[in-house]
């Protein structure tokens, strides 16, 4: 769910549920990798670091606010190892959306049993939009790591791993002033799964 209106409240409640997915999924993401890291950054220790500034990448908050979902600050997978490098980076990027699953989750729930209000709802819209889209192949999205898993050598990986969050704002930008909805039309089918699953009740 993209920002569509640009009026003061809406941006407030928009703002409040970004700040809340990513400091929660940039936060534990760092918190695992550097708990079960192999090899990590000297002076890097394993924290609860939720700092809201801190957690959030440019690209993608701008993401945020055109497409609907987004993501936080990242970790360097060239300075941080693990003893199975591939199948480590995978487990730790599923961190990221499994933690926008259970705060929307945790949102539904709010709103099914004491309190209605709109910021209740974008909180839940953009949990699940960023759970949903985290099933698209492209860095730094959960399922590029499937790619990681499969492609040889760590130099195209490298240059990928970089150019992705440009590839996802480009698409964003084309979908949103374009009309074409090419994310939007892929993540479909899971977005609306999601949705169902995370209003159940």
């Amino acid at each position: 769910m993209p920002l569509k209106s640009f009026n003061s409240e809406e941006i407030l409640y928009y703002s409040v549920s970004l700040l809340l997915i990513v400091v929660f999924g940039a936060g534990f993401t760092r918190f695992f990798a550097l708990s079960f890291a192999s090899t990590k950054p000297p002076g890097q220790e394993a924290d609860l670091a939720f700092s809201p500034i801190g957690n959030l990448d440019i690209v993608g908050t701008i993401v945020f606010f055109l497409g609907g979902f987004g993501w936080g600050r990242q970790l360097d997978d060239q300075k941080i190892g693990f003893k199975k490098q591939k199948l480590g980076w995978l487990l730790v990027s599923l961190i990221a959306p499994f933690a926008s699953l259970t705060l929307a989750l945790s949102a539904a729930y709010i709103k099914h049993f004491f309190w209605t209000d709109r910021v209740i709802q974008v909180l839940i819209n953009l949990g699940v939009a960023v759970t949903a889209y985290n099933i698209l192949p492209i860095p730094p999205l959960t399922g590029s790591r499937l790619i990681y898993l499969v492609m040889p050598g760590q130099r195209a990986w490298r240059i990928y791993s970089r150019l992705g969050p440009y590839i996802i704002l480009v698409l964003v930008l084309v979908e949103r002033f374009l009309g074409i909805p090419l994310l939007k039309e892929t993540v479909a089918p899971v977005l609306d799964l999601v949705m169902r699953f995370a209003e159940y009740h």
